[in-house]
C-alpha cells in the first residue's frame, strides 16, 4: 500500500514537489541504496568553451543518475568542493539529496536531480524495466516543411535536421551570453530570450535544464499552439509521470548501460556515448509508476 496525490492534484504541485513526493512514495516500496560516489566531468579546458557538462550520482547497486552542471557556475563550486575534499556525498542518503530540488541552491539542486535520476534508475533495473531506444535525436519527434518548431536550450546538431525538414526554427535560450555566442554560430537561426518566440510553434523540444531552473511550466503555457512537447538530456532520466500530468508528450533521457566504461570517461574528460544509451517514452505509451511499481 502506498499513498500520493491525485494525478490532477499532482499537476497543482509546484514541480520539484510533485517529483519529491512521488519518489518518497516509491521509496517506501522500492527502498533506494546509499551513494557510492559523485562523478565530476574532467575539465582541461577554459570555462565557457563547452555546451553541455553533466555530473553523475552513483548509487551502491550501480545505478547512476545524471544532471546538467553549467548553470549559475554549478561545476565552478563542485570542482572547487571536490579540490577541498568538501563533497561528502559516498554514503550520503539519496532521498535527502533529492529533497533539496524543492528549495536548494544551484549546485544543492544539481546534485538532487542527479539523485532522482539516479533513484529512478535503481528502480527501473530491479523492476526490470527497459525504456524504449530513442529513433532521433530529435526527442522522436518526426518534422515536415509545414512544421515551426520551438527549441528550448540550444542543440546545435539538431540544426541541421530541421533545416534538412524544410521547416521553421526557433530557438529560447535563458542565457545572454548563449544567445550572443549562438548567434554569431548560426545567424541564420531566431535565437533568443523571450519565450513568445514559442507562441506559434506546434512542435516544441526543451532541454532537461528546465528541471533544474524550474521553468518547464512556463514555457509550456508559452507554446500553447503544441501538439508536441518533448523533454530531452541527460538530465531527464525521471519517473516522467509529473511532466506528462503538465503536458509534456514525450521525454528522453540518458541510461548508463557500462558503469565502469562510464567512470573512466568521466575521469579522463572522454566520450561516454558508448558506455550510455538514449531512450525516449512517450506519454501514450506510458503505464505509470503505480502500476509498474506494484503501488495500490
Amino acid at each position: 500500500m502506498c499513498f500520493m496525490h491525485t494525478p490532477s492534484a499532482r499537476a497543482s504541485l509546484p514541480l520539484a514537489q510533485a517529483l519529491t513526493q512521488q519518489l518518497q512514495a516509491i521509496e517506501a516500496l522500492w527502498p533506494t541504496p546509499l551513494v557510492r560516489r559523485l562523478h565530476l566531468p574532467h575539465r582541461d579546458t577554459a570555462a565557457g568553451q563547452h555546451d553541455a557538462e553533466f555530473c553523475a550520482i552513483e548509487l551502491d547497486d550501480g545505478a547512476f543518475g545524471l544532471s546538467y552542471v553549467l548553470l549559475n557556475h554549478t561545476l565552478d563550486a563542485l570542482l572547487a568542493a571536490k579540490e577541498n575534499r568538501d563533497l561528502p556525498l559516498s554514503g550520503a542518503d539519496p532521498m535527502a539529496l533529492a529533497r533539496r530540488l524543492v528549495d536548494g541552491h544551484a549546485v544543492e539542486r544539481a546534485l538532487a536531480l542527479a539523485a532522482i535520476n539516479a533513484m529512478t534508475d535503481s528502480v527501473w533495473r530491479r523492476i526490470g524495466y527497459e525504456p524504449p531506444p530513442a529513433g532521433n535525436s530529435l526527442g522522436d519527434i518526426a518534422l515536415t516543411a509545414q512544421d515551426h518548431l520551438g527549441m528550448i536550450g540550444f542543440f546545435p546538431p539538431l540544426v541541421r535536421r530541421v533545416a534538412e525538414a524544410g521547416g521553421r526554427l526557433s530557438v529560447v535560450e535563458m542565457d545572454e551570453a548563449m544567445v550572443m555566442r549562438q548567434q554569431e554560430r548560426f545567424p541564420g537561426v531566431t535565437i533568443g530570450l523571450d519565450r513568445g518566440l514559442l507562441a506559434s510553434c506546434n512542435a516544441v523540444v526543451g532541454t532537461s535544464t528546465m528541471l533544474l531552473n524550474d521553468t518547464l511550466d512556463a514555457m509550456l503555457a508559452a507554446a500553447p499552439a503544441a501538439t508536441r512537447f518533448a523533454v530531452i538530456g541527460p538530465s531527464a532520466g525521471l519517473w516522467p509521470d509529473a511532466l506528462f500530468e503538465r503536458g509534456v508528450t514525450l521525454v528522453g533521457g540518458t541510461r548508463v548501460t557500462d558503469g565502469p566504461g562510464f567512470s573512466q570517461a568521466m575521469a579522463e574528460g572522454g566520450s561516454w556515448s558508448t558506455s550510455t544509451r538514449k531512450f525516449a517514452i512517450a506519454r501514450d505509451s506510458w503505464e505509470g509508476w503505480q502500476t509498474m511499481t506494484g503501488c495500490t
